[in-house]
């Protein structure tokens, strides 16, 4: 999806090279016609500045004026520079007080009504005339902001912004929730970009810690909105919730290379929600809602033992994060069997390939113990909940093939 800014542009392009008109343009885009149209008809009318070339008469006016000064410099050589320069200063002083006294006053007018339009703008919502603005604004505030772990709490802000607007928006104007979303996604790289590029990398390490920490209350907020908006408005609630898991893997990911403990912690602290999620809807009956929960927690399952590898390749003792990542096992498979016994037979499967995760994570967990010798007390397989049937026990502990033909899970 094109950006309003470009399309704008493009448009003012076409329509002073005489290849479109302005109901051209504004057919092109009819989705975006309510906050196109206004700013279009704002820039065309704006006129190109006027050629002003010096005339020759005043070319030659100039020429005798400075010779007349110069020839009364030779003539009276000692006050000249006192002379010339007063004389200049005191013309300079008149015209500049003078064009100072129209100047000040316009700009203060042009400067009262530009910041409040921009003070109107911050409460407008995708599909408003001044939400232009409202972006505007906030690139200014994006560029004058030069230092990285300022800018990445900007941009956490207006990620918190746009998650207003998509609850906003999805009850009076569903087609432009995608809007919203599009600016959540921008804002959250953005963030994370800018906690990327910190030059010390306790500060980077730090800001990833806050970035991923934000993403976890956005998936709460995001739960939310999943609740309460129209059922048409819900696919673009789950895409915003897998922009929020990407965006969690990305920044983890990062703080892995540094504390990889830490970046476990988080890891898991998410999952555990997602598996709160998942149980709350299905005693609900929410099964779908449930299921989308539950693939959201394999993801990040399978993520934690990505982090135990990224840990290993930068030289740390993975001793922690596999801990961290076996004692969770069990406290997930008993969520798991709750949530096993309140599904419809026909889709328990989905509540069977989450366990069957985390356990093949447990594995390499406990594997990675047994090297270190540091197993303890932690069970080589963790036993299942008694709410799953003997035969599904063998079926979720039974290894599954790697071979061709077979994709893993």
């Amino acid at each position: 999806m094109k950006r309003i800014e470009d399309i704008l542009a493009q448009c003012i392009e076409d329509i002073k090279a005489g290849k479109a008109s302005l109901a051209d343009c504004l057919d092109r885009y009819p989705s975006m016609r309510q906050q196109l149209e206004p700013l279009l008809r704002i820039a065309l009318s704006i006129q190109e500045p006027p050629d002003v070339k010096p005339s020759n008469a005043f070319k030659m006016r100039t020429r005798v004026y400075l010779m007349e000064h110069i020839h009364a410099g030779r003539a009276a050589e000692r006050t000249w520079g006192f002379g010339f320069w007063s004389n200049v200063r005191q013309v300079w002083n008149t015209v500049w007080l003078k064009r100072m006294a129209v100047v000040v006053p316009l700009m203060i007018v042009v400067l009262a009504l530009v910041a409040g339009t921009a003070y109107a703008a911050q409460d407008s919502l995708p599909g408003d005339t001044l939400y232009p603005v409202k972006l505007g604004t906030e690139q200014i505030r994006r560029v004058l902001t030069i230092d990285d772990s300022a800018g990445t709490e900007l941009e956490l802000k207006f990620a918190g912004i746009r998650l207003k607007e998509i609850e906003a928006v999805a009850d009076k104007r569903p087609d432009e929730i995608g809007v919203a979303i599009i600016g959540y996604e921008r804002n959250l790289n953005m963030a994370i970009e800018r906690a990327e590029h910190a030059k010390n990398s306790g500060v980077s390490a730090s800001m990833m810690e806050t970035v991923t920490l934000a993403i976890s209350g956005h998936l709460s907020i995001l739960d939310g909105l999943e609740d309460s908006v129209p059922e048409p408005a819900k696919d673009a609630i789950w895409n915003a919730e897998e922009i929020a898991i990407n965006g969690h893997v990305k920044t983890l990911r990062a703080l892995a290379r540094q504390k990889p403990g830490r970046a476990a912690e988080i890891n898991l602290g998410t999952m555990q929600g997602r598996l709160e999620r998942a149980k709350a809807k299905s005693e609900k009956g929410a099964v779908k809602e449930a299921e989308i929960a539950l693939t959201q927690f394999e993801e990040l399952r399978r993520f934690g033992e990505e982090i135990s590898e990224i840990a290993k390749g930068m030289g740390y003792d993975t001793r922690t994060v596999d801990e961290l990542n076996a004692r969770a096992t069990a406290g997930q498979l008993e969520v798991l069997g709750f949530i096993y016994s309140h599904f419809p037979e026909e889709t328990k499967e989905a509540v069977e390939r989450a366990m069957r995760v985390s356990i093949e994570g447990h594995g390499q967990a406990v594997k990675g113990l047994q090297q270190q010798g540091a197993l303890d007390d932690i069970p080589e397989e963790p036993p299942l909940p008694d709410e799953i049937p003997d035969d599904v026990k063998g079926r979720i502990l039974k290894p599954e093939s790697k071979g061709p033909g077979n994709g893993q899970l």
